[in-house]
């Protein structure tokens, strides 16, 4: 995940999608700032709805995307960090609690750790794995914090976001990676990643959904105070729509996908009614003339299908708030026009376009929805915290730990 040039880390994020694999590598400025140093894409061959459905199709493209991100930075990596969105991702909240045995000596970090460790035992089958255990906050005597470390009391809590994934899935995509000379040092969940490049503090302190919307799933994410408070992934996206434009015209699947990025638009009230393209379709080559309100009603019906399945997925979600202020949408298709005026309607919310920012190096390029995740994915190498506060203990305090159990010997 990490080389060095000149004294300087790198960090690559590798976002294996249905409809293209992205890889970027991140340079870290001397200040801080992450400087996108390169970008390499390719169309996705050999994943269905974020699943390996071939191996040697999948090692060639995630092998094409990072060598074109290598030659344009500079350094080559081996590491990458690998963002994951499938239809088996679950999530649970989890609440926990510990003893705290000096309560003058105040919250260790082996304390934080402890209730952390605890949080996490989950009666799950052996089929599944804890992909991201995320603390939403800690409760002290004196009610709710955001780091009880040095806090005095007598017992400390924690609720804790936990995100499982079905093992098969991850090992075959580890292994691909792995197939093409990499090494996978982290896994993250694409919506996590995205959150990471394009929420605004102050919106995940409000309250916001996150939907990124990819080729093969639509990921979402509910953030509340600060903190995740729910993610999920329902299995249709953007070829949910491609393979209902190419059934309604009669053409072919390319064809569909580019018609629906070139004339495409989210809802048909915001289209003129004298607006016309032309299509060749696929059995006759026959040629028509095609009103685009037609393809923007066939658009509309099936991205509100999508926002309404996303609502229904968060009223069963055993989750307190189920209220948010706003709507974010990013992945590819929030390329498409109207998409975010759609959203203000069946969520009666305020909606936006949500696109990388903060950044430098190769703005234009990244400007856009469909590398928030890759970005996402960058800035996580960089952090690797998921806003965890510090698991290590520092030499006072294992000293001072070490003191404790020594003279509680002697008693």
């Amino acid at each position: 995940m990490k080389g060095r040039k000149n004294k300087r880390r790198y960090v690559m994020g590798l976002d294996v999608g249905t409809t293209k694999i992205c890889a970027i590598i991140g340079e870290e400025d001397a200040d801080g700032t992450v400087i996108i140093r390169g970008v390499g894409t390719t169309p996705s061959l050999g994943l269905k709805k974020g699943i390996v459905v071939d191996n040697e199709q999948t090692v060639a493209t995630v092998n094409k995307a990072v060598e074109k991100a290598c030659r344009m930075a500079g350094p080559e990596l081996n590491e990458v960090v690998v963002g994951i969105a499938n239809g088996l991702i679950q999530c649970h909240n989890s609440r926990a609690s510990t003893e705290i045995v000096n309560p003058e000596r105040g919250v260790t970090r082996s304390d934080i750790r402890r209730v952390n460790e605890r949080a996490r035992v989950l009666s799950m089958p052996v089929d599944r794995e804890i992909l991201h255990s995320i603390p939403q906050e800690y409760v002290t005597d004196s009610g709710p914090v955001e780091n009880p470390l040095g806090q005095v009391t007598s017992k400390l809590e924690v609720n804790v976001h936990i995100v499982t994934a079905s093992v098969t899935p991850v090992q075959n995509l580890i292994r691909c990676v792995k197939q093409g000379g990499y090494n996978a040092s982290d896994i993250l969940l694409q919506p996590i990643a995205s959150a990471a490049s394009i929420l605004k503090p102050e919106e995940k302190e409000l309250g916001v959904l996150l939907l990124d919307i990819g080729g093969g799933t639509s990921d979402m994410a509910i953030f509340a105070d600060g903190h995740i408070r729910y993610s999920g992934v329902i299995t249709y996206g953007g070829d949910y729509l491609t393979r209902d434009i190419a059934r309604c015209l009669k053409v072919s699947p390319y064809d569909a996908e580019n018609i629906k990025k070139k004339y495409g638009c989210a809802m048909a009230s915001l289209v003129r009614p004298e607006e016309t393209f032309s299509i060749t379709q696929l059995v006759n080559q026959k040629k028509e003339t095609i009103r685009r309100q037609q393809l923007a009603d066939i658009i509309e019906l099936r991205v509100e299908e999508i926002f309404h399945l996303v609502r229904e997925r968060i009223k069963t979600a055993s989750i307190r708030d189920k209220n948010f202020s706003g709507v974010v949408i990013t992945g590819g298709t929030a390329l498409l026009e109207g998409i975010a005026d759609l959203s203000e309607k069946v969520f009666d919310c305020p909606s936006r376009i949500g696109v990388s920012h903060g950044l430098k190096g190769m703005t234009s390029v990244i400007s856009s929805p469909i590398y928030s995740t890759g970005v996402g994915l960058v800035l996580h190498g960089f952090t690797d915290a998921l806003n965890q506060p510090p698991n290590g203990r520092g030499l006072y305090e294992w000293v001072v730990e070490g003191l404790t159990r020594f003279l509680r010997f002697f008693r």
